[in-house]
């Protein structure tokens, strides 16, 4: 991609990269200090953080409002709209969901995805009879992302990290039964501690994993093990998340990455132009083709390829329901989530009743 732009443009880029999970703290810290930075990547909840200091460039003013209202659908637009400034453009849009092997499943005896609780259960328990190493469930156990994947098995149970009116809600009943839940996984061998989206992402390329939760890039990690393109959808599709009982609604995570323009830099056009190349229909169907990304603009989004991929279909299905993230708009939504992850881990760990980890969940976001 950036060779794309360099070859038109005659400009050079450098990129600049860290820990996923160190991105919104680096983003701030190197904005505070004389480095340049010009253009990032941000995702919905590092937006938030990013957004709130003060640093953005508004694209109304670099590309024109004009412009992006007829490139960009507006529900794209407005995920990274505040107070009137477009502080952020599209690059793709979908939700967070849950993907299978559908070869490890049929081994289980499995040939439909499970639907409810109660069948997922016994599906676990199928896929752990077959022994070999496979974990049935990789539900992310550490670091953010065990945040990201506990918040909707919470709403599945019922429950909310905050209320409508921005209360601390967390400590419910249909809480304590999320987190027992996720005790009795561990107990019963389902799920891991010590697992994250990458340790996930690499058990299930190697076929050591029936289920996980991801975005439409996991069709990259399968493509980089060598799968073909377009038969990704059998290796790893989506489906919907179980529920509670048939005809609840699966719960699902709005998931989403925009650029983001610095007001301190010095090349915001020269940045802009890149933002473009990036989410050009050639770059961007490439990107679609080998990663999954979903394009944002209005062109690239009415080809046929798109609308008709079966890979993608699945992850479409899952956003129609999906929920944004309930830190998404805090800034300290780190903070949050490492709080729900720490206290998460106490359970699991048999350090803390379900009942003592949820009530420190509640006072904890209460103080911060």
């Amino acid at each position: 991609m950036r060779t794309t732009y360099e070859e038109a443009s005659g400009n050079t880029v450098t990129w600049v990269g860290w820990t996923w999970a160190d991105t919104a703290q680096q983003l701030l810290i190197r904005n505070q200090g004389s480095e340049q930075l010009d253009l990032a990547q941000v995702d919905i909840g590092i937006f938030n953080t990013v957004a709130q200091a003060g640093v953005l460039a508004d694209w109304n003013e670099i590309l024109g409002e004009d412009f992006l209202k007829e490139n960009f659908t507006q529900s794209a637009l407005d995920v990274g709209n505040v107070d009137g400034k477009q502080l952020a453009l599209p690059w793709s849009m979908a939700s967070i969901t849950m993907v299978y092997n559908p070869e490890i499943l049929a081994q289980a005896g499995w040939d439909t995805v499970p639907a409810t609780m109660e069948e997922f259960e016994q599906c676990l328990a199928d896929v752990a009879a077959l022994g070999n190493g496979i974990v049935p469930y990789g539900v992310s156990t550490k670091d953010d992302t065990c945040a990201g994947d506990f918040m909707p098995w919470l709403w599945t149970f019922g429950g909310a990290i905050f209320g409508e009116d921005g209360a601390v809600t967390i400590n419910s009943e249909a809480a304590v039964e999320c987190v027992k839940w996720y005790q009795d996984l561990l107990a019963k061998g389902y799920i891991a501690m010590d697992t994250g989206r990458g340790e996930a992402r690499q058990l299930f390329a190697q076929g050591k994993m029936a289920f996980y939760d991801d975005a439409v890039v996991a069709k990259g990690q399968a493509v980089s093990n060598g799968v073909a393109p377009e038969e990704v959808v059998n290796v790893c599709p989506a489906m919907p998340r179980p529920v509670m009982k048939a005809g609840d609604q699966p719960q699902s995570t709005m998931w989403g990455h925009m650029l983001v323009i610095f007001e301190k830099s010095e090349y915001k056009q020269q940045a802009a132009d890149l933002a473009l190349t990036l989410v050009s229909d050639e770059v961007a169907m490439d990107y679609f083709t080998n990663n999954g990304m979903p394009p944002v603009t209005k062109s690239a989004s009415e080809q046929e390829a798109v609308k008709n991929d079966a890979y993608l279909s699945g992850f479409i299905d899952a956003t129609a329901t999906a929920r944004l993230d309930e830190t998404a708009r805090m800034t300290n939504a780190s903070e949050i989530k490492s709080v729900i992850t720490e206290e998460l881990q106490y359970a699991l760990l048999g350090q803390k009743t379900a009942e003592q980890a949820v009530a420190d969940m509640e006072s904890r976001l209460n103080a911060l």
